[in-house]
């Protein structure tokens, strides 16, 4: 899944935890600031993004996404980790 993709999603799981319309949510924009969110609504945004990409992440960097573009490069950043780990597990083998 490229960049664009993972925005799209992320974009489009912010807008379901929150009624924003997806348009609305910009790629820099602090959640907290520009759109107002709560910590539950963090939490949540946190949540689904871990689940819809399959992370596995701790409660710790999910408190760490702060906005569209700090969640891209998390879910790129684990993405390519395990891609790397699974790639080391399959040479060993």
């Amino acid at each position: 899944m490229d960049e664009a993709e993972v925005r799209r999603k992320i974009r489009e799981i912010i807008s379901n935890v929150t009624n924003i319309p997806p348009e609305e949510i910009s790629d820099g924009g602090r959640f907290r600031e520009e759109l107002d969110l709560d910590s539950l609504s963090l939490l949540e945004i946190g949540v689904d993004v871990d689940y819809e990409f399959r992370l596995g992440l701790p409660e710790e960097e999910l408190q760490r996404i702060g906005s569209l573009d700090e969640a891209v490069a998390l879910v790129i950043e684990r993405s390519r980790r395990a891609a790397g780990e699974r790639e080391g597990r399959s040479e060993v083998a």
